[in-house]
């Protein structure tokens, strides 16, 4: 079973000094990679009276929202220890199945837990410092943003942690659409991401995997109306859509100032490896 954790899973001790209380195995537990939920937003509206502060929930938004985590395999026994620990029992958490992205923008299902909404407060309740800390670190140790942790005890929940797109072709500069970019663009740098760029004429189109595609990285000043309108330029219809030309992901983008996490579109359909630009770069196909 794969698992979604985004709080105190975050944190092998906590997995594990919890299974030592219950007199049960930490194993069957294991981490596969970093990753985001879809379309869902930090949160602290829940109470627990086991860490006597607020606890995190991830609240459903829109999907030009996301927030980090880790992917975990879940074995059958872990599973049921898992259960026990979100107090499923008790009608604390409950199950929800969610759109996660992988490491390399692979888009997937897993498992995750919500506070069921008879537990939902009506107001903000502070997580201790203890607990803060267990997330806070589970996220910079895997090189993921805190800033949507930030956001949610601050009172800006529906802020975006993600404010970068990764553009690769005709809305970089000089291209034939920056005009659609330009008046959502607060800032622009060069940057790369793991991929292949094929070239389809008029436009090119990235797939994941092996190899470098060079780009630009554009911090939005607006993202939900620029993500809206990109994705109507780049024929992205939802993911539930299977008739979208380009699907929008979120991968890691390096540039000379580090690490950015950011969104971008890899290109849905079947490739022609002779179409390939072995640059990584459209523009100099």
């Amino acid at each position: 079973m794969m698992y979604f954790g985004y709080g105190s899973n975050l944190d092998w001790n906590d997995w594990k000094g919890f299974c030592e209380r219950n007199g049960r195995s930490p194993d069957g537990f294991t981490e596969i990679e970093p990753a985001w939920v879809l379309g869902h937003n930090l949160k602290f509206h829940y109470f627990s009276s086991s860490r006597d502060c607020g606890a995190a929930d991830v609240v459903p938004l829109n999907y030009y929202h996301a927030t980090p985590g880790a992917l975990f395999e879940l074995d059958s026994y872990a599973l049921k220890t898992m259960d026990l620990k979100e107090g499923t029992k008790w009608n604390c958490y409950e199950r929800k199945e969610v759109l996660v992205v992988r490491k390399s923008g692979e888009i997937c299902t897993a498992l995750t837990y919500v506070v069921c909404k008879e537990k939902i407060k009506p107001h903000y309740t502070k997580p201790n410092g203890e607990y803060e800390q267990l997330i806070r670190q589970g996220l910079l140790s895997r090189s993921l943003p805190d800033s949507g942790l930030d956001h949610s005890m601050d009172g800006n929940w529906e802020r975006p942690v993600i404010e970068h797109l990764f553009v690769y072709g005709t809305l970089m500069h000089g291209e034939v659409r920056h005009g659609e970019i330009y008046p959502y663009t607060e800032s622009t740098t060069e940057g790369t991401a793991n991929g292949v760029l094929f070239d389809f004429e008029y436009y090119p189109g990235m797939k994941t995997g092996e190899g470098l595609v060079h780009g630009e990285l554009v911090k939005m000043n607006d993202v939900e109306s620029c993500l809206r309108d990109m994705d109507s330029i780049e024929g992205f219809y939802g993911y539930e859509s299977e008739n979208s030309l380009y699907e929008r992901t979120i991968v890691p983008i390096q540039t000379n100032e580090g690490m950015q996490w950011a969104w971008t579109y890899v290109y849905s359909g079947h490739v022609n490896e002779n179409l390939r630009i072995k640059s990584g770069r459209w523009k100099q196909r």
